[in-house]
């Protein structure tokens, strides 16, 4: 890093060399829920090889030099849009998928039987 940088290691000294994500998402200030899709984006790498369920821990050094990085920044929070963008998406989409034309929320129109046919 350099002495001019807008962000110094010393912001980061309060915290331990291994990081969890919450200490990450805490030093970043963002919720803790938003690490993990900077990590399948290889914006973050956590220490070692982790299997899927373990506690993840990251590198206080690394993640200094990523904030020292304006394009990083600027990737992070495409990374951001992009998942939530996704994940809205498919909430609208199962939300349509499951309501009908009716308001009371049935396939079949108000005042017939299942399995009759409506003729207008």
């Amino acid at each position: 890093m350099t002495d001019d940088s807008p962000f110094k290691l010393q912001s980061l000294a309060e915290y331990p060399a291994v990081m969890t994500k919450e200490m990450v998402a805490k030093a970043l200030g963002i919720a803790a829920h938003n690490i993990p899709p900077l990590s399948r984006e290889g914006l973050i790498k956590p220490l070692g090889r982790p299997d899927r369920y373990c506690v993840k821990h990251y590198s206080r050094d690394a993640l200094a030099r990523n904030l020292a990085d304006p394009g990083w920044l600027e990737r992070a929070m495409a990374a951001f849009h992009k998942h939530w963008r996704k994940k809205n998406a498919r909430k609208r989409a199962k939300q349509a998928g499951n309501d009908s034309s009716q308001p009371n929320g049935n396939s079949t129109p108000v005042g017939t039987k299942a399995g009759e046919s409506v003729t207008r």
